[in-house]
């Protein structure tokens, strides 16, 4: 699942673009994969190109040819909105993965300002990878990128596709892969971990399936109650994971798009999420 895959890395040369560079470059140590670098250009003004010309083009463009020699190299500069650019070139190019670097705003800012990362959240064809927190730059070395990580399964249609993303993703990087379900319709107070008998009869029998799935695996299933956002995001720094896999929810609302469970996550975890 994860040979020869197609990465796009949308970046605008801020100092956030250095973190969502050495995400794929994490990824690329461990899966045969090209790399697509993608510019948006939303006005004459805006150009900046793949040359000297700044420190933050300079410094991007030197990490590139870099850590990314023996990784086919692709640079774009597109004209248009970076949401709809993004989208227009995942789905040309058949991006098996979009990975990009946000900004840590407030829900308001976030709506007032306008959030590349959450609208590509929404509306990306394929998984995207999203941190909002690290500020480190390219880590140096070869250590695995991700050590732990926490799959959070709603037990729905997407449960499939995104506990199979989780499970193979970890398998590549040797890495423990734990489970969270946060029951549905819980009145009880926020608890991460609760009997099985909180949950629903269909919540019960879906979970069973997820068991048999992770049968031999490395990793926990933590059942929990509570307000999703912070149960998972505070099950993410308890279990100590480097990343966080979840299925998409999908809104045309600018309002509920900003302050959907992806994206809220994505501010309120401490590690890297992808949404798939």
């Amino acid at each position: 699942m994860f040979d020869r895959k197609t990465i796009l890395l949308p970046v605008d040369f801020s100092d956030r673009s250095m973190e969502a560079a050495r995400q794929a470059r994490g990824i690329a140590r461990r899966v045969q994969c090209r790399l697509i670098v993608l510019n948006a250009i939303e006005s004459e003004g805006s150009y900046l190109r793949f040359e000297p010309g700044g420190s933050s083009v300079e410094e991007l463009q030197a990490y590139l040819n870099r850590e990314f020699e023996d990784t086919p190299v692709e640079y774009l500069m597109k004209p248009g909105t970076p949401t709809e650019v993004i989208d227009q070139v995942a789905r040309e190019k058949a991006a098996d993965g979009i990975v990009i670097a946000g900004h840590n705003r407030r829900p308001f800012e976030a709506f007032a300002l306008g959030s590349v990362a959450a609208e590509v959240l929404c509306s990306s064809p394929c998984p995207v990878l999203v941190s909002l927190h690290e500020e480190r730059g390219p880590a140096p070395g070869p250590a695995p990128l991700f050590r732990r990580i926490l799959c959070s399964v709603g037990l729905s249609d997407s449960t499939d596709a995104t506990l199979d993303w989780a499970m193979q993703f970890a398998q590549v990087f040797g890495a423990a892969c734990d489970v969270i379900h946060v029951a549905a319709n819980c009145d009880r107070e926020e608890q991460r971990c609760i009997p099985e008998d909180w949950l629903t009869r269909l919540e019960r029998e879906a979970l069973d399936a997820v068991k048999k799935r992770l049968d031999g695996c490395a990793g926990q299933l933590m059942l929990a109650a509570g307000d999703p956002a912070r149960v998972i995001a505070a099950a993410s720094v308890a279990s100590k994971s480097d990343l966080l896999v979840m299925g998409r929810s999908r809104s045309t609302d600018e309002i509920a798009r900003v302050h959907s469970l992806p994206f809220t996550l994505a501010r309120l975890a401490a590690c890297p999420v992808v949404v798939i």
